[in-house]
């Protein structure tokens, strides 16, 4: 599950384009920081894609990527053209193929090949409708699903939703936001030979002039589970309620939602932008990986926070134009490994959960200082020193640890801890949660606390 937002030239403080995403995930499925060079290649090569092998191109760009550890593609990106993609899964009454190209193949052969939003939107077009779209997308559990896309680039956006090799795709005037759920009805702009055919076949639609591709084509279960319209129109009132002056720390603080609270709780909270797994059924996906970009015409900035959970991260900024990623930058695969700064981050953010809330708004003043000293940097046009950044995180990282370990010895010093029978009362309620947390442990190989 996953929210991206876009903000246009009209409707930000800058007169940049912004663009933002949430990736959720498996909560253990790691999501590192790419740095892919740009280079040439001859003539008949081809290239590997997650499952399937297509003809590569004479050239390709340089791109950044928030890639999952075991796919070839990634879940969000930009290029060193100012192109920024992110994508969605979407839940149709048409079943996904088995084999075909992943919505992140997608995501990573577009930004590789375009130099504009309008060209890697028709690139996606065109690769969906040669080779089509499916195969397992999941980590631990099996899952297929259709894609959607939000593409930028310093000058305009547009939202593309496709189903089996079927498409539509609007030109953005505003803002917009996209998450599990088909956000077009009747107000595309185009859409492919054969979608409202299939529509009116299937008896999914009467008549071409009532055709409405998201009532038309929604899979009702697995799009109400998802929450993608809640969230999608919970984004929409937050890019809105800013008016014209979308700003970086807008498209932070969006990220970080937990549906207006102030004091979240990852055990009782419901699907919310920043999302945090709490059981198999209804909650199995967190935010694994968040990125948000400033699209100008002089430069783009690109800040990650290259870790799980948000609201307890700060972002930091990433540049393909110069550098690449911070020299200390290490990343990590599918075990626990203390030198990975994802799975670092996210030891933190799972010994945090025993008192998330009092982690959370301890800590949460450290990094909206850190951020708003970086933000202002960025105003005054100075050059953006990555590793300095990147050490400042990991400074935070520390202090956040100092955090935990506080609440962590005062919990187990009995300090403020109530009546015994309370402690049993909570103790039971969250039973399953915690098991829930120590069975991934166990998976992850995790250290005991």
């Amino acid at each position: 599950m996953c929210d991206t937002i876009v903000a246009l030239g009209n409707m930000t403080s800058d007169g940049s384009v912004l663009f933002g995403k949430n990736s959720d995930r498996e909560p253990d499925e790691t999501q590192n920081l790419w740095v892919f060079q740009g280079s040439h290649h001859p003539n008949g090569e081809t290239v590997r894609c997650t499952y399937i092998s297509i003809p590569q191109v004479p050239v390709t760009n340089k791109i950044f990527l928030c890639r999952p550890f075991w796919m070839w593609g990634g879940e969000m990106g930009v290029n060193q053209h100012g192109v920024a993609i992110g994508n969605e899964a979407l839940f149709t009454k048409e079943k996904p193929e088995r084999i075909g190209l992943t919505g992140m193949d997608l995501v990573r052969l577009a930004l590789e090949r375009s130099g504009t939003a309008a060209e890697a939107r028709d690139l996606i077009i065109k690769l969906i409708e040669e080779h089509g779209q499916g195969c397992n997308c999941g980590y631990r559990s099996k899952l297929y699903y259709m894609n959607g896309f939000l593409i930028a680039d310093q000058r305009e956006a547009y939202v593309l939703e496709t189903v089996k090799r079927w498409w539509a795709w609007k030109k953005i005037d505003g803002f917009w936001s996209i998450s599990n759920s088909i956000s077009l009805e009747s107000d595309f702009d185009e859409c492919s030979s054969g979608l409202l055919e299939n529509a009116i076949e299937k008896g999914w639609c009467r008549k071409r002039s009532l055709f409405n591709f998201r009532r038309c084509y929604s899979d009702r279960i697995y799009t109400t589970a998802a929450a993608g319209r809640k969230r999608q129109c919970r984004t929409r009132d937050l890019l809105a309620s800013n008016g014209g002056n979308n700003s970086i720390q807008n498209f932070f603080s969006i990220l970080r939602d937990h549906g207006g609270s102030e004091n979240p709780n990852p055990k009782k909270d419901g699907i919310t932008v920043c999302m945090h797994a709490a059981n198999k059924l209804i909650r199995r996906s967190q935010t694994v990986g968040s990125l948000v970009c400033m699209l100008g015409r002089e430069k783009n900035i690109i800040l990650s926070t290259g870790s799980s959970s948000p609201c307890l991260r700060p972002f930091f900024p990433v540049s393909i134009a110069g550098a690449d990623l911070p020299k200390e930058y290490k990343t990590g695969g599918a075990e626990y490994d203390p030198s990975s700064f994802w799975w670092e981050s996210e030891w933190l953010h799972r010994k945090s959960l025993p008192f998330f809330k009092a982690v959370f708004n301890a800590i949460r003043p450290v990094i909206f200082e850190y951020e708003r000293k970086m933000i202002e940097e960025i105003k005054q046009d100075k050059d953006l020193d990555i590793d300095r950044y990147f050490s400042n995180v990991k400074d935070i990282n520390t202090q956040l640890e100092d955090i935990i370990e506080k609440f962590s010895s005062l919990k187990k010093s009995g300090h403020g801890a109530g009546k015994k029978s309370s402690r049993k009362i909570r103790k039971a309620r969250g039973y399953f949660y915690r098991r829930y947390w120590r069975k991934y442990n166990r998976l992850d190989g995790l250290p005991e606390r």
